[in-house]
């Protein structure tokens, strides 16, 4: 099983985890960090670290809120040390589709399916009862 973590700006990655895990129930090996107010990029990366250093030689996926913000410039700049699959633009959709996954794919194949089904999780619901 493949280990995830979820790094976000502010409480929305624990968020996230909460509610998929209403869904999914309970999981082991999902760590969610956040960014907070206040808080300095430098001691995000300590904590990621500390994880990915507990993590050393398993297959972890991580999962980041937007592009090219501090938590995704600090795991970009982590992915030249630690082996790890990266995907950012993470949603509840996308969170459950890799929980859903992660016990039966790697890492590689989890990231190729939330990239093949991201394009499914944003709907246009007029557009739907339009037609």
């Amino acid at each position: 099983m493949l280990k995830l973590l979820l790094v976000s700006h502010g409480g929305l990655a624990q968020a996230m985890l909460e509610s998929a895990e209403m869904i999914c129930g309970p999981q082991e090996d999902v760590r969610a960090l956040g960014l907070f107010p206040g808080d300095s990029p430098d001691a995000l990366r300590e904590s990621v670290t500390e994880i990915l250093d507990r993590w050393n030689g398993q297959d972890v996926l991580v999962l980041t809120d937007i592009r090219s913000g501090t938590p995704f410039n600090t795991m970009a700049s982590l992915m030249q040390t630690y082996p790890f699959r990266h995907i950012s633009g993470v949603n509840l959709a996308l969170l459950i589709e890799a929980l859903m996954d992660r016990d039966c794919m790697s890492a590689d194949e989890v990231a190729g399916e939330l990239m093949a089904v991201s394009g499914q999780t944003i709907l246009d619901v007029n557009l739907l009862l339009e037609q």
